[in-house]
C-alpha cells in the first residue's frame, strides 16, 4: 500500500449540483490511483436507504466510486449523522464496502482510528440522546414501509429539527471534547482522523503516556472545494482542494 485518501462532510445533494461537480473533479484528480478511499460519513445530505439509489443528479457519483473501485482503489464507506442507512445495496453499487461509523486500521505500521467524529463531542449531551434513537430500529422500518417521496419529506423534515437544533447550541457544545479524544487514545491507537465539526485543521488535546492526543480534523465541502486527508509513509496530511484550506495546528485543553 502506498496512499490512502480519506473526505468527509460532502453532503451531497441534488439541490447541490456544484458540488457534486467539484467532489467527481476531486475524484478524478486527486483520488484515481490511491490504494485506499475512506469517506468518513455525511457523504450525503441525508440517506433513507437503497431507495435512494437511482435518484438522477447523484448516479454520477456512484459511477465514480465503481470506476474507481474497478481500477482498484478500495473504497470504504462510513456511516455518519446523515448517512447512517448505508449498507450492503450502497456497497455493491460502489463495488466497495460499507462499514460503521468508526473502523481501526493498520496503515504504514500504525494503528489509526477514522471515525465520522459525532461520538467525540460528548457535550452535546441532547444530540446523544437523539442520536440513540436515530440509530435504532425505527429509521430502517419507515425507510422501508413509507413511499419513497414520503421518506424524502421526512428525511427533510429531520434534517430542518437538526439544523434548528444547531443553531440554539454553543460552538463548545458541538465541538470534539479533549477527554473523549484522550479517552480513544487510551485504547491504544497512534493517530486519529474524523470529520463532523466542519473545523478543518490538525489538533492536540493534551497528551496520554508522553504521547501527543492529536486529532486530524477533515473539512466539510462547498462548490469552493473542501479539505481531505492523504496518509501515506510519510504520515498524515489535510490538503486543501479548490479554495479550501486547513486550520493551523492548535493545542487545545
Amino acid at each position: 500500500m502506498k496512499r490512502v485518501v480519506l473526505a468527509s462532510d460532502v453532503h451531497l445533494s441534488p439541490a447541490r449540483p456544484g458540488t457534486t461537480a467539484t467532489f467527481l473533479r476531486f475524484l478524478r484528480e486527486r483520488v484515481a490511483g490511491a490504494d485506499r478511499l475512506c469517506l468518513l460519513g455525511d457523504l450525503f445530505d441525508f440517506w433513507v436507504g437503497r431507495r435512494q439509489l437511482g435518484v438522477p443528479e447523484l448516479e454520477p457519483v456512484w459511477d465514480a466510486l465503481a470506476e474507481l473501485s474497478a481500477a482498484g482503489t478500495e473504497v470504504v464507506l462510513f456511516h455518519g449523522n446523515r448517512d447512517f442507512l448505508l449498507g450492503g445495496p450502497e456497497a455493491a453499487r460502489c463495488g466497495g464496502r460499507v462499514t460503521g461509523e468508526e473502523e481501526v486500521q493498520e496503515l504504514f505500521g500504525r494503528r489509526v482510528l477514522l471515525l465520522h467524529g459525532d461520538s467525540l463531542c460528548t457535550l452535546d449531551v441532547d444530540y446523544q440522546k437523539s442520536k440513540r434513537l436515530l440509530r435504532s430500529w425505527i429509521p430502517r422500518f419507515l425507510s422501508w414501509a413509507l413511499p419513497r417521496p414520503a421518506a424524502f419529506a421526512l428525511a427533510r423534515r429531520v434534517r430542518r429539527t437538526s439544523s434548528d437544533s444547531v443553531a440554539r447550541k454553543s460552538p463548545e457544545e458541538m465541538d470534539l471534547v479533549g477527554s473523549a479524544v484522550r479517552d480513544r487514545y487510551a485504547e491504544g491507537i497512534d493517530a486519529m482522523v474524523c470529520g463532523h465539526v466542519h473545523a478543518p485543521g490538525e489538533r492536540t488535546y493534551g497528551t496520554l503516556e508522553g504521547r501527543p492526543a492529536r486529532v486530524h480534523v477533515l473539512g466539510d465541502w462547498s462548490e469552493e472545494g473542501g479539505v481531505y486527508g492523504e496518509i501515506d509513509g510519510d504520515g498524515i496530511r489535510l490538503v486543501g482542494f479548490g479554495s479550501a484550506v486547513p486550520r493551523a495546528p492548535a493545542r487545545l485543553d
